[in-house]
C-alpha cells in the first residue's frame, strides 16, 4: 500500500494492475468534492465524490487502474480554505 499525506495534488503513478484509489480527508472546514483525473488529460476523470466537512471517512475515488497510469486529484471547494488528508493506492 502507498500512502501520501503531503502535497495531495501531486501526480502519482499506479504500479500494480487492478489498484484502487482511496482518500480520507483528515481536516477540512468546508465540504469538498474530489475526483481523480488522468495526468495531462482532464477529459479522463472519475465522478466527483463528496467529502462533507468534518467527516473523516475513507472514500473510494476509483477502481481497477492499470499499472503505469498517472493520476492526480481535482478538488472543488471553497476558495482559500486549507484541507489535508491521506491518499491510499495499490490496495
Amino acid at each position: 500500500m502507498r500512502t501520501a499525506s503531503a502535497d495531495l495534488l501531486a501526480v502519482r503513478t499506479i504500479t500494480v494492475d487492478g489498484s484502487d484509489v482511496y482518500l480520507r480527508v483528515t481536516n477540512s472546514p468546508v465540504d469538498l468534492e474530489i475526483r481523480w483525473s488522468r495526468d495531462g488529460d482532464h477529459r479522463v476523470a472519475g465522478s466527483p465524490v463528496l467529502f462533507p466537512a468534518g467527516d473523516r471517512s475513507r472514500r473510494l475515488l476509483g477502481t481497477n487502474f492499470r499499472a503505469g497510469t498517472t493520476f492526480c486529484l481535482d478538488v472543488v471547494g471553497q476558495a482559500g480554505q486549507d484541507w489535508c488528508g491521506v491518499v491510499d493506492w495499490n490496495v
